[in-house]
């Protein structure tokens, strides 16, 4: 059978199909119409004169997307990430990257991640942004807790974060290095090894919507 359908009747190709169907409906015979966006008359069975024009028409008015920024920026006293904040593609649209975005609005953009060193508020030391949010927290709940203690063998491993009898890690890279997850294997091995209460945060349990209630729950009661 071919790779198209129409009335009953296939077609071997894209392009046979095409031949056919500029036949039947030849673009002489399309009507003229007026961009909906820059006004310009033309024959296509569309709104929008071209992809430009419909891109444009379709992007965020750029002071809203600067306001939305500096809202946030006030609220959380950082700057967000790209995953949780909303708009990121019409961003792309008209700043080309994130970042230029970012600078164009006045502020610092984030380092790569890890590639910074950030203090939580109680002055643990953290390797990211994420683990500093995860820290502070704790901190703000007045959560007893401890940074980077080592598993329980002579590897040099060491978990993020111990509350309790807890042992929370939070993987950030997962999926996304080879070496990142042949570490996060190898401390999955020692939590079965050693029969240790684990529990484990992912940057989906923090972004957009902070999920940390509900994934830290059996730490945060003890149990």
């Amino acid at each position: 059978m071919g790779d198209f359908l129409k009335y009953g009747v296939s077609y071997c190709s894209s392009r046979c199909f095409a031949l056919v169907s500029n036949k039947e409906h030849p673009r002489w015979l399309w009507k003229v119409k007026k961009c909906v966006y820059c006004g310009k008359n033309f024959r296509r069975n569309k709104k929008y004169c071209s992809p430009d024009c419909q891109h444009k028409s379709q992007t965020i008015d750029k002071n809203l997307l600067f306001k939305a920024l500096k809202n946030f920026v006030k609220l959380r006293g950082r700057i967000p990430l790209k995953r949780e904040f909303p708009h990121y593609r019409a961003i792309r649209g008209r700043f080309g990257t994130w970042n230029n975005f970012i600078k164009t609005a006045g502020f610092t953009p984030n380092p790569v991640m890890f590639a910074k060193k950030y203090t939580a508020n109680d002055g643990h030391k953290c390797d990211s942004l994420s683990e500093k949010i995860i820290d502070d927290w704790f901190y703000a709940r007045n959560i007893d807790h401890k940074r980077s203690c080592p598993y329980p063998n002579d590897r040099g491993l060491t978990v993020d974060f111990k509350v309790g009898d807890y042992w929370v890690e939070f993987f950030g890279l997962s999926g996304e290095h080879k070496r990142y997850d042949e570490l996060k294997s190898e401390k999955i091995e020692l939590v079965k090894k050693y029969k240790l209460k684990f529990i484990s945060v992912y940057p989906e349990d923090l972004f957009p919507t902070s999920k940390l209630e509900a994934v830290l729950n059996l730490a945060i009661k003890g149990e």
